[in-house]
């Protein structure tokens, strides 16, 4: 089995995915999807996490540590959660679809009041979901500023940030197939 869900060009109407944030592709530079995390290989310090990334981290650029960075929804669907959770800080999950198999996007680090958003209520592609989190406070779960997006197979709302084997990584899709831009 592939790990990723390749895109169909026959179907490319069905779905319109977008990048997260503006200039998406230049913001993965510390932890793309897959790289084994470790507190001694990582390239955040202090790490205080360990396995496989199980999405891809957006960071913000010097000059958006302090302005409000609006986060877009990257597909059309269902809002199916908005909490706060630990290794998070403000979480939001979203009910898509690629190919026509449900998936499950996690935007993680969001001050979670800035989403306006009920849960129950669609979002379309390109929709202002929330704001990024100001770093190191209880918005991002004391983490950097930086968006976690996360894209799970399946309709099952799994929110963790790495998995503990190569087998589990297989159960999610690399976000910049279909979220990173060009």
């Amino acid at each position: 089995m592939k790990n990723q869900i390749e895109k169909d060009p026959d179907v490319e109407g069905k779905f319109s995915f977008q990048p997260p944030l503006d200039r998406a592709s230049e913001r993965v530079t510390k932890k793309p999807f897959g790289i084994f995390i470790t507190p001694q290989n990582s390239p955040v310090s202090p790490e205080r996490f360990y396995g496989y990334h199980t999405g891809a981290d957006f960071e913000v650029f010097p000059e958006e540590l302090y302005l409000d960075v609006e986060v877009k929804a990257i597909c059309s669907g269902e809002l199916k959660m908005k909490k706060t959770a630990t290794g998070y800080g403000g979480l939001a999950a979203e009910a898509c679809e690629i190919n026509g198999d449900p998936i499950t996007v996690i935007y993680g680090h969001l001050k979670l009041s800035s989403i306006a958003a009920k849960v129950g209520e669609n979002l379309k592609s390109g929709d202002t979901l929330g704001i990024l989190g100001k770093g190191f406070s209880s918005e991002t779960n004391g983490e950097r500023k930086h968006l976690h997006l996360g894209i799970h197979k399946g309709t099952a709302i799994n929110i963790l940030g790495y998995v503990q084997s190569k087998e589990n990584i297989s159960d999610w899709i690399d976000p910049c197939l279909y979220a990173c831009g060009k």
